[in-house]
């Protein structure tokens, strides 16, 4: 399973992309908006990789992709729907490369994200920001989403947001 939108392509993780997961993760300034806000170990960063590739597309509705750009083919992020036991629900998220911040990708990525959510016959998803990244809380709320309140999670002060579709 492919996707599509202007200037990225998103397609499922496999284990040979453990460098670029490892770019992404092991890159503490990008972690500090992640939960647990430090840079990720190895062993770690391989849990999230093993993830990414045993839950794509299973019975909870996980589909999180590798994106990159089109054009060049290089990784810049991940990112997709999530289920998230805490709340019973489907999030959209996303994380990337520092050098992906501040070109619009996670915008066209969230908004990519919420077609594949209609287009999987949600009614409604969630997101979650870190308190300190004002990036990623205009991008929530130019795709649509409400913020709805302030809560510690997963060692992380961060706010809660729905959006119905």
């Amino acid at each position: 399973m492919k996707l599509f939108s202007e200037r990225l392509m998103y397609r499922p993780w496999t284990y040979e992309d453990d460098e670029s997961i490892e770019e992404i993760l092991g890159d503490e300034f990008v972690c500090r908006f992640l939960p647990g806000n430090n840079k990720k170990s190895k062993e770690e960063i391989n849990k999230w990789l093993q993830f990414f590739v045993i839950s794509f597309n299973d019975e909870l509705g996980n589909k999180i992709f590798l994106i990159s750009c089109k054009d060049t083919l290089d990784v810049i992020g991940y990112g997709g729907i999530g289920y998230v036991k805490e709340f019973d629900a489907i999030e959209i998220m996303y994380g990337f490369k520092k050098s992906a911040w501040g070109k619009g990708y996670a915008t066209e990525a969230s908004v990519r994200f919420k077609e594949l959510a209609i287009e999987s016959g949600l009614q409604k998803v969630i997101a979650l920001a870190d308190v300190d990244n004002v990036g990623s809380q205009k991008v929530l709320r130019k795709t649509g989403f409400q913020e709805i309140k302030k809560l510690s999670i997963w060692g992380m002060d961060a706010l809660y947001y729905e959006m119905n579709l």
